[in-house]
């Protein structure tokens, strides 16, 4: 009985090393590093769809349209207003999806990975709050608009660093980067507790099954925590409607990439349990037709 236990909880630990080691070499890769994060990122915000509700977003949180429809109550001039307006919008949404300005956008992507994400512990502490900084769009908006139209649309008076509240992603980001310098370690823990499992069980076979379902336990685990979060940073985000523009797409691109390879390491440890099973149920029965075979000759 204390050896089934032993290797139980051996198992456990293998399958909870397999899903932490997945899932932050997954984070590293793809949030952590600034490049990382650049390429999983920049296939979103240099999607024409995206960059111009962005643009319109960010003009409509401008004092050009500040929150609504601009009304005077006479037609004429509340037609010329949504003219204008029009026209600013076209112009800015024109020039910052052209292929050119490609670089503005990946700007506002390194300035909010700077914002949010400590490169190393000793780099400082992670802001509490989730923090989108399109101030780069925001200056190119702004002086194209003013360009077109002939006056500045007030982008430069807003506050294009936003903070979304309740997000707190704060200490969450801070213990992701002082777990990420430890994950070269996780697969020779997860490795060293599979072979421990493999050795204190009476049947090896069905340790080897259980180091497998624990694996796809714990990062089934690791995945919908992590599906979780981020539709509360969404969620949060949508207090501020350019913040919530930026993140939701963003966090879209990254969910999917996470699925695919959590999806994958799942599979995976199901091998390992599958064959740990097979083997399991198939030996007894070759080692029982073996002995009668003997016994009867």
């Amino acid at each position: 009985m204390l050896r089934s236990l032993a290797a139980a909880l051996c198992a456990l630990l293998a399958g909870a090393g397999f899903a932490l080691w997945l899932g932050i070499s997954w984070l590293q890769d793809h949030v952590l590093s600034p490049s990382g994060f650049q390429d999983t990122a920049a296939s979103v915000v240099t999607q024409t769809s995206f960059q111009e509700d962005l643009v319109s977003t960010l003009v409509d949180q401008a004092t050009l349209h500040a929150g609504g429809t601009p009304e005077t109550g006479i037609d004429a001039v509340d037609g010329v207003l949504q003219r204008v307006r029009d026209s600013a919008v076209n112009a800015a949404q024109q020039w910052l999806t052209a292929p050119e300005q490609e670089g503005t956008w990946i700007q506002a992507l390194d300035d909010t990975h700077d914002a949010n994400v400590p490169v190393t512990p000793s780099a400082g502490k992670a802001p509490d709050e989730f923090v989108v900084d399109v101030s780069a769009l925001g200056a190119a908006v702004e002086q194209q608009v003013e360009k077109t139209v002939g006056f500045s649309p007030g982008i430069a008076d807003q506050n294009l660093t936003i903070t979304v509240p309740g997000a707190h992603t704060g200490v969450v980001v801070d213990t992701l980067v002082q777990l990420a310098q430890w994950r070269y370690a996780l697969p020779w823990f997860a490795g060293v507790m599979a072979v421990l499992a493999l050795v204190v069980a009476p049947r090896r076979w069905l340790a080897l099954a259980g180091v497998g379902l624990s694996g796809v336990l714990f990062t089934g685990v690791v995945l919908a925590v992590a599906l979780s979060s981020a539709q509360k940073l969404v969620d949060a985000s949508a207090a501020e409607p350019v913040a919530h523009v930026v993140t939701e797409q963003i966090v879209a691109q990254l969910r999917e990439s996470f699925i695919t390879s959590s999806v994958t390491g799942m599979v995976g440890a199901g091998a390992v349990a599958l064959v740990g099973v097979i083997v399991a149920v198939v030996r007894p029965r070759a080692v029982t037709y073996h002995e009668r075979h003997v016994h009867s000759g």
